[in-house]
């Protein structure tokens, strides 16, 4: 599928036909810098709350799922597992470019057809859509390069000052 700039939020949960439920994942609310005195809670947050995504995406979807997901094959380099990369691909993005340099939170959709995973940052947003056209910041990681070749949807609340990333999976 690749990078999608016009898809909202409502249209990937009608697309994954969801049951309303939905969670949320708090890593870090405070709208300042993170430092290096509370580095370690907030990492421990960000690392919990992967690992709940995909232990519960594993429960959820166990009957229809080939090979389970697992974050530790973004390190295997198995881009066939998607939600690892995405998790780890902009995550880490947010931990070290987001203007508090940490995600806000995490959400997890789910539905009949599929689920919709989000990662949110506060403060300033990104624009996405120069990112991916000037190809900026190829360098500094690998999340763009991952989006423009994934499989599933990559998509944005605003493609010009982004705040929330997110991957529609279809099953």
């Amino acid at each position: 599928m690749v990078l999608h700039f016009t898809k909202t939020l409502p249209e990937a949960l009608e697309n994954i036909s969801s049951f309303g439920e939905g969670y949320e994942l708090p890593i870090y609310s405070a709208e300042e810098v993170r430092s290096h005195l509370i580095s370690d809670e907030v990492i421990a947050d960000y690392g919990y709350a992967k690992w709940a995504i995909v232990d519960s995406l594993n429960e959820k979807y166990d009957a229809l799922l080939f090979n389970k997901f697992d974050l530790y094959n973004w390190l295997e380099k198995n881009q066939d597992d998607e939600v690892a990369y995405f998790l780890n691909e902009a995550g880490s993005n947010s931990l070290n470019y987001s203007e508090y340099l940490a995600p806000s939170r995490f959400h997890l959709w789910l539905g009949k057809k599929g689920f919709v995973i989000g990662i949110e940052q506060k403060g300033k947003g990104f624009n996405a859509v120069k990112i991916n056209d000037e190809k900026i910041k190829e360098h500094q990681g690998g999340a763009f390069q991952f989006f423009r070749n994934c499989k599933n949807v990559v998509f944005f609340d605003d493609p010009k000052e982004a705040r929330m990333v997110y991957l529609e999976v279809r099953m």
